[in-house]
């Protein structure tokens, strides 16, 4: 399910990132690969701050659409 699904306070697992290659590359950078560790900190407007290896990041919800996740 994308990411914009997962509630609020939920983790799940990254399964795959369906971003363009540079986006992809870039979020690989910040820790979003496949197998990591992904949890919902709050939303707003459909933006979300998660939490993924021990930072806070925020994404927009085009990007929090293409990040595939699994509970």
């Amino acid at each position: 399910m994308p990411l914009t699904m997962l509630p609020l306070g939920r983790s799940a697992v990254i399964n795959v990132c369906r971003a363009k290659e540079s986006t992809r590359k870039f979020l690989e950078g910040l820790g979003m690969v496949p197998g990591a560790l992904i949890t919902v900190i709050s939303e707003n407007g459909g933006n979300l701050i998660v939490n993924v290896k021990d930072s806070r990041l925020a994404l927009s919800k085009g990007i929090a659409q293409q990040l595939l996740v699994q509970m």
